[in-house]
């Protein structure tokens, strides 16, 4: 009987020293806090294990994502493999995260694994231990302990309602109201907004490029000058508009030049690049505007 039992002993020491130098646990990084860890904290295991060959770590040897124990949940499983030497080195990240519902610090542990290599002809597998660590729990004791324990909350600071920041709070939101209804507003009540000029480069600006909008455009223009001068206003009576209206004098050649454009594209049916055409009106129409508010 003791012979058979210090045979048995020997062959398990024998095959424990083969698995040994068939796979390695060359490297094992547990969380560095073991305290004060709470519910739903995630907490990673990190292993280097090295197998000859022909041993392969397969990912079936690996825990499953979702086993939950003790409230530990494995959260995610991760393998890479790389060759070294004779064999293999293979990197496992596991990631758990705890579950545990108690009223009171205990200690937990993340589980211990034995991981089983593939591939060769006697079992090989690596033991990872258990790790353990403090459980710490939201709230010590039931709900009646959490009411008397309750801390005041910090108050918040007051506002300073002197006249000094109430006046500058009041001038920047007249003058984002001012700014707002400058930009939107097209009614002739508003100062430098309800101008002829004014209003056709409004116009020009939200008309888009496109085919058949050439004569829409030079429409525009020509009914701000005629709003300007009273009545139709056509090249040959330049002159006494200019007259009548010294402040776009400045203006007198690009008007000319405008209305010679019109009456070719308009009468004697030229083609323009309608993207080109409305821009030089808009840049043109944006001038007349600026000497409109001159006298504004």
């Amino acid at each position: 009987m003791k012979k058979a039992t210090i045979l048995f002993c020997i062959c398990l020491l024998s095959a424990t020293a083969a698995n040994a130098a068939e796979a390695t646990l060359v490297a094992l990084e547990n969380p560095r806090v073991s305290t004060g860890i709470a519910i739903g904290d995630v907490l990673e295991r990190k292993l280097v294990i090295e197998a000859k060959s022909p041993y392969e770590l397969p990912a079936s040897a690996l825990p499953l994502k979702g086993e939950r124990v003790d409230g530990i949940e494995v959260m995610d499983v991760s393998l890479q493999s790389e060759k070294a030497g004779d064999g293999h080195r293979y990197q496992v990240k596991l990631s758990y995260q705890v579950f545990a519902a108690s009223d009171k610090p205990r200690v937990m542990r993340l589980p211990a694994a034995t991981l089983n290599l593939a591939g060769g002809n006697t079992p090989v597998e690596v033991s990872i231990p258990a790790w353990h660590f403090w459980y710490s729990p939201l709230v010590a004791g039931n709900i009646h302990t959490a009411r008397s324990n309750a801390q005041p909350q910090r108050k918040p600071a007051l506002l300073d309602t002197g006249m000094e920041p109430l006046g500058l709070t009041l001038a920047v939101l007249l003058l984002g109201l001012g700014g707002l209804v400058y930009i939107n507003a097209d009614r002739r009540w508003l100062p430098w907004m309800g101008g002829s000029f004014a209003q056709a480069y409004r116009k020009l600006r939200r008309l888009p490029p496109q085919a058949g909008s050439n004569a829409q455009a030079l429409g525009y223009l020509h009914q701000a000058f005629n709003r300007v001068y009273g009545r139709a206003l056509f090249r040959r009576q330049l002159g006494e508009f200019l007259a009548q209206h010294p402040q776009y004098q400045s203006l007198a050649g690009e008007i000319d030049g405008f209305f010679q454009r019109s009456e070719a594209l308009l009468f004697a049916h030229g083609n323009a690049d309608s993207a080109a055409l409305i821009k030089d009106l808009q840049q043109l129409c944006r001038r007349l505007r600026d000497c409109e508010r001159k006298i504004a």
